[in-house]
């Protein structure tokens, strides 16, 4: 019974909030994000084998191939809209606005896995709906502004 406790103290343990999941290099540290641009998260290895245990190694092909097609169109909506993308796998997020303050994402959370921020440098970022693109830029007021 002990171990049966055990056991399931760490399965909970390796699920909660924090876990990292063997996170690589290009996985830890904060980015620090200025002005207007778009921040593509996708999985690093450290995340992708989370989500392989999460969704199941059957299903997690298909779901990320889904998701990278989302993010490839609208990568091309927002390139014609001339907004700079940023790429990344890391877990934090640091939005610098236009005042000064900073707005800190963590995505190392189990909820996080193909993100995209629409990030107008003043407002808050805003974690889209990736497969909404076009309302979702107009939802973030992403249209240039002076100082941007």
């Amino acid at each position: 019974m002990r171990r049966l406790l055990a056991a399931v103290s760490v399965i909970v343990f390796l699920f909660s909030c924090n876990y990292t999941g063997g996170a690589g290099p290009g996985e830890t540290g904060a980015l620090q994000v200025n002005g207007r641009c778009a921040v593509f998260y996708t999985p690093g290895p450290g995340k992708q084998r989370q989500l392989k245990n999460d969704f199941g190694a059957k299903d997690y092909d298909g779901i990320a191939a889904a998701n990278l097609q989302y993010m490839h169109e609208a990568e091309q909506f927002l390139a014609q809209k001339k907004v700079k993308i940023i790429r990344t796998s890391q877990y934090k997020l640091n939005f610098v606005k236009h005042n000064g303050e900073v707005f800190s994402i963590d995505l190392n959370r189990s909820k996080y896995a193909w993100e995209i921020f629409l990030f107008n440098g003043f407002d808050d970022p805003a974690k889209i709906d990736i497969t909404n693109i076009e309302e979702e830029y107009r939802n973030a007021n992403m249209e240039p502004r002076p100082g941007n």
